[in-house]
């Protein structure tokens, strides 16, 4: 079985890196790449930055934007000040691991980690993967994991917008079950059933992210405990690119092209 496994990072001082932007063409591998960590105490906390760069500001801070927004949109400065939000993003995580370890008179630390990092991009998007772990005392801890596609010439965020009607026909929801036997290695639609909480094979339900494009087509990727058990790990289905065309409307076509 494919599993989206959490990130466990053991950290015991804090540490920074960055690397600025350069500005350049929209097509292009210049990054900021920041990593921060904070584990002097008994709580422990990473975040990672690892985002494009482009000539043009706006599409850059509309895409920065965004993902704080993902994070919880608690940040409040500049969008083109990524070290910033980094920052920001990593003391609000300390913050509530002080904060939760109060409320439950917790003697064990916390650990919290972030990572937002450029995975797939063409000449007309990129693509962006999230992934966050937190641990806060049990027998494990806990990952979201997804992804952000953009279109690069204006930022715009595409997922589910970029697709048609069509979605959720016979031949869409076969995609959906093939997609899932492979990632649970059945073969019948009663041992998928016996793989899923509370799901009918014959009405998957779309996950509560929004799919992303990557080099294989268009992902979708279910949480911890969202149709499956959390020994199931993150269960993740792909529509390849040469099947997904009849469900493409105007905006994904030309996003593909």
């Amino acid at each position: 079985m494919k599993r989206l496994n959490a990130i466990a990072i053991g950290l015991t001082a804090l540490t920074f890196t960055f690397l600025g932007c350069k500005e350049t063409s929209q097509n292009t591998n210049e990054s900021y790449d920041i990593s921060l960590a904070d584990g002097a105490g008994p709580d422990s906390a990473h975040v990672r930055f690892l985002l494009p760069c482009y000539a043009d500001r706006q599409v850059n801070e509309a895409i920065y934007e965004q993902i704080s927004e993902t994070l919880g949109g608690t940040y409040e400065g500049a969008y083109a000040d990524v070290d910033s939000m980094a920052r920001h993003y990593l003391a609000r995580y300390m913050q509530e691991m002080r904060e939760e370890r109060a409320d439950f008179d917790a003697e064990m630390g916390y650990e919290r980690s972030l990572s937002v990092e450029r995975t797939y991009e063409t000449d007309q998007f990129v693509t962006i993967n999230v992934q966050e772990y937190q641990y806060s005392g049990g027998a494990h801890g806990g990952t979201l994991c997804y992804g952000l596609t953009f279109r690069k010439s204006d930022g715009r965020r595409m997922g589910m917008n970029v697709l048609n009607n069509l979605v959720g026909d016979e031949e869409w929801n076969s995609m959906q079950k093939e997609g899932l036997m492979e990632y649970f290695e059945v073969k019948t639609d009663s041992d998928l059933q016996e793989c899923l909480l509370d799901v009918e094979t014959y009405m998957i339900p779309k996950p509560q992210f929004e799919p992303y494009f990557s080099e294989k087509g268009m992902e979708f990727v279910y949480q911890q405990y969202e149709i499956a058990c959390y020994a199931a790990g993150l269960p993740c289905y792909t529509i390849p690119y040469g099947r997904l065309g009849k469900y493409l409307n105007a905006t994904g076509r030309r996003l593909l092209e």
